[in-house]
């Protein structure tokens, strides 16, 4: 490669992640351009030998800990993070992923393959190990749902690089400078849909997204049944991030009552009904919030007009995968009536 390599900083918050750490920080150890890495690791309160393990590695690797005495969640801790970052570029990632020793180098030279008249983010794969998909690529529907259309599936052998609607905030991947006139991840979603909401800002803003399968991560975690807080955060922020970026929502009200009672019915069948009604409540009585956010979202760009999105509601992966199915089959149905708008 022809460039100079740049500073990079690798951003990533921990939370009770002594299982992950040692893969993710061994794999580390033997990136090519180490000496142009730094890691910053914002630490949310862990109660595990989490900072034991960051600590044991210090004399090996690059690392700024930040150790936090509450839990801020993903969104705020790498914002906290990128305050710290001495890299012309940021990648944000998690602490359950294993870097191929040549990511690096092959990441930056796709940043100068593809940049031409202006700023691109990357955001390459990654795959469960086994090598199913778990993102390549995403897409965000208009009802504000975003989803990996073929997860699980096997990766290319062949090398790709396409656009796409969504990055993850597991690979993400963009200038420091590019991330902080964004305005960086919203810390109002504390997890969940801050990857959504980001991406919206940025196809709001003309900017482009690509995705490749080389490089790609390797995500150590594969879990699928979401606990009662985690369904709340992931449908309670779903709202925020569709009020917050999509124009004219009120010609979808229609489609949404039709979305939401499929979805109430599916709660009921993975016992998540008083959560959903939860979720409904909170959003009755906080019109004037909601008001403020989208008005406040406003000033910045043009919002995303809805027609931009996918049409396409399958799959929805919420609960336990082996309800998928069943819902799919009536999410099909619907989309033939979404093909028709």
């Amino acid at each position: 490669m022809d460039k100079i390599t740049p500073k990079i900083s690798i951003i990533f918050p921990s939370y009770n992640g002594e299982r992950f750490l040692k893969r993710n920080l061994n794999s580390i150890k033997k990136l090519s351009y180490l000496n142009e890495i730094e890691i910053i690791i914002v630490d949310n309160n862990s109660t595990d030998s989490s900072i034991e393990i960051i600590k044991s590695y210090k004399k090996e690797i690059n690392i700024k800990l930040i150790e936090q005495k509450v839990n801020l969640g993903f969104a705020k801790a790498c914002n906290i993070g990128t305050l710290y970052a001495k890299g012309e570029f940021v990648f944000f990632t998690n602490q359950d992923v294993i870097y191929p020793s040549n990511f690096f180098q092959k990441l930056i030279k796709d940043y100068y393959d593809y940049r031409f008249d202006q700023e691109i983010i990357l955001s390459p794969a990654v795959i469960f190990e086994g090598n199913g998909i778990h993102y390549f690529g995403a897409k965000i529907h208009f009802l504000g749902f975003s989803y990996t259309p073929d997860v699980l599936e096997k990766l290319p052998n062949k090398k790709i690089v396409k656009t796409t609607q969504r990055i993850t905030g597991c690979t993400f991947f963009l200038k420091k400078e590019l991330f902080l006139e964004i305005g960086g991840f919203d810390n109002i979603f504390f997890m969940y849909c801050e990857d959504t909401d980001i991406s919206l800002r940025i196809l709001r803003k003309g900017l482009k997204i690509y995705t490749t399968n080389v490089p790609y991560l390797i995500h150590q975690k594969h879990e699928w049944i979401f606990s009662d807080f985690q369904y709340y955060l992931l449908e309670r922020n779903r709202f925020i991030a569709f009020f917050k970026n999509i124009d004219n929502f009120k010609r979808l009200i229609p489609f949404f009552l039709i979305m939401e009672l499929i979805l109430l019915f599916q709660a009921i069948f993975i016992k998540k009904f008083k959560l959903r009604i939860r979720i409904y409540y909170e959003i009755l009585t906080r019109i004037k919030f909601f008001k403020n956010l989208r008005e406040n979202s406003k000033k910045e760009s043009d919002l995303m007009p809805y027609h931009k999105l996918s049409k396409t509601l399958d799959p929805v992966l919420l609960g336990n995968l082996k309800n998928i199915e069943f819902f799919n089959k009536i999410l099909r149905l619907f989309n033939i009536l979404l093909k028709i708008v």
